[in-house]
C-alpha cells in the first residue's frame, strides 16, 4: 500500500549524459528551504557504476522538496582519482558541514569535510576526516551516506572498510564502525570497536540516536534480513548485529529516530531473499516500518514505491521542522537479463507528511 498523501519529486533526470544520480543528503536551511548534495556520474567508459566518473553537486528546493532549482559543483575529482562519491550534510552550531569520500582507487580512499558560515551558499577548503595513504583497504560510506550530531554534541561518521578480500569479490569481507569527533569535526578518532557478520559483512551502516540515548546501527547484509548493532557508550563499542526478522535482499537501509518521539523509523527494501538474483532479491518495494521499544520489534506501515521491475535504494530521511520527512533513493529500471540498470538512474525524493508516521 501507497499512501495517497505521499508527494513525490525528481531531482535529477538519469540521461546520456548524466546517466546515474544517487546518494543525496538533505539539510533545511534557516530561511527554510532545503539544500540537497549528491554524485553525479559523468558519461564514458564505466558510466553509471560504482568507480566511475562522479563529481558532489548541491541544489536548493525553496517549496519543501517539491522542485529543485539549478546545479551547483561543489567537488570535482583531484587528478589521478577515480571520483569523488557518497556526499552528506550536517548542521552544527553556526555551520553547515559538507562531507564526501575521495576515491583514488578501488582500494584507497580519503574522506573530506567542508564548512559553511553562510547556510550552503559557499563552503570552505575540505579537510581530511581520514587519508587513504594510511590504510590498506578501501574505507567507504555507502549508499546510505550521513553524519550523526548526537544529543550531546558530539559527532559520528558511520562507515565501512574492507577488512579482508578484494572489492566485488565473495571473499569480500567488510566491517563497519564509526569515526568520533568532539570538537565539531576539527579533529577524529576511530571507534575501538565494530560490528561483524559473515558472507561479504557488514555494509553501508546507518546509524540513530534513540530518546534513551542509545545509539542503533542497522546494516545492509547478504544474510536475507535486516540487522541492528547497538552501543550504549555514544559509538565506541557496538554490539554483536541481530536480526530484525525484516525480510531483505543485499541493499542498503536507513533508520532515524522521528525528533520528540520515542519512535524509530526504518527505510529498506520489504523483499524475499533470493539466492539467484543479482544482490540476492527484488530492491523493490521501498518501505517503511516503525519501532516504538527501541528496534526490537518492527512494524510495517506501508509501501513509498513498489513497481515491479525497479530498484529504489541508496537512502536518506531527512525531517523537517513542519514534521515532514524528506526520503531521497534512486530509482531505476532493472535489465532484461533481471540486472540492475546503471545506465538510466534518476535521483527522486517522496514527502511524507508526519501524521502518516504517528
Amino acid at each position: 500500500m501507497i499512501p495517497t498523501a505521499i508527494s513525490y519529486s525528481t531531482i535529477v533526470k538519469g540521461r546520456a549524459e548524466r546517466p546515474r544520480s544517487d546518494t543525496a543528503s538533505v539539510v533545511e536551511r534557516s530561511d527554510g528551504s532545503l539544500l540537497v548534495t549528491y554524485h553525479s556520474y559523468s558519461a564514458g567508459p564505466e558510466a553509471g557504476n560504482d568507480f566511475g566518473s562522479a563529481r558532489i553537486y548541491t541544489q536548493v528546493s525553496p517549496d519543501g522538496g517539491r522542485s529543485w532549482g539549478e546545479e551547483t559543483l561543489r567537488a570535482d575529482i583531484d587528478p589521478g582519482d577515480l571520483n569523488v562519491m557518497s556526499p552528506f550534510l550536517c548542521r552544527i552550531p553556526g555551520e553547515l558541514l559538507l562531507g564526501y569520500l575521495r576515491m583514488h582507487s578501488v582500494t584507497s580512499s580519503s574522506m573530506m569535510l567542508c564548512r559553511s558560515i553562510d547556510e550552503g551558499e559557499t563552503f570552505s577548503v575540505p579537510q581530511p576526516i581520514w587519508s587513504g595513504a594510511e590504510f590498506r583497504v578501501c574505507r567507504l560510506q555507502g549508499g546510505a551516506s550521513s553524519l550523526v550530531r548526537l544529543s550531546s554534541g558530539s559527532l559520528l561518521l558511520p562507515f565501512c572498510w574492507m577488512a579482508e578480500g578484494g572489492l566485488y569479490r565473495w571473499t569480500q569481507m567488510e566491517r563497519a564502525a564509526a569515526y568520533l569527533s568532539d570538537d565539531n569535526g576539527r579533529t577524529w578518532r576511530q571507534s575501538r570497536g565494530d560490528v561483524f557478520l559473515p558472507l561479504v559483512g557488514a555494509s553501508e551502516p546507518s546509524v540513530a540516536e534513540l530518546a534513551s540515548g542509545e545509539l542503533v546501527m542497522s546494516l545492509r547484509t547478504q544474510l536475507g534480513s535486516v540487522f541492528l548493532s547497538r552501543s550504549n557508550d555514544a559509538g565506541e563499542t557496538w554490539s554483536m548485529a541481530q536480526t530484525t526478522g525484516l525480510r531483505s535482499p543485499e541493499s542498503c537501509t536507513c533508520i532515524r529516530r522521528i525528533p520528540g518521539t520515542n519512535r524509530a523509523v526504518l527505510l529498506w527494501n520489504n523483499s524475499q531473499y533470493d539466492p539467484r538474483h543479482h544482490h540476492l532479491g527484488l530492491r523493490t518495494p521501498l518501505s517503511l516500518a516503525v519501532s516504538d521499544d527501541g528496534g526490537h520489534r518492527w512494524h510495517y506501515l506501508f509501501d513509498i514505491e513498489n513497481e515491479t521491475g525497479y530498484e529504489y535504494t541508496n537512502l536518506d530521511c531527512t525531517f523537517l521542522r513542519s514534521g515532514e520527512a524528506i526520503v531521497t533513493y534512486m530509482s531505476s529500471q532493472e535489465r532484461p537479463d533481471g540486472g540492475f540498470g546503471r545506465d538510466c538512474i534518476d535521483l527522486k525524493v517522496a514527502i511524507i507528511p508526519g501524521a502518516l508516521l504517528l
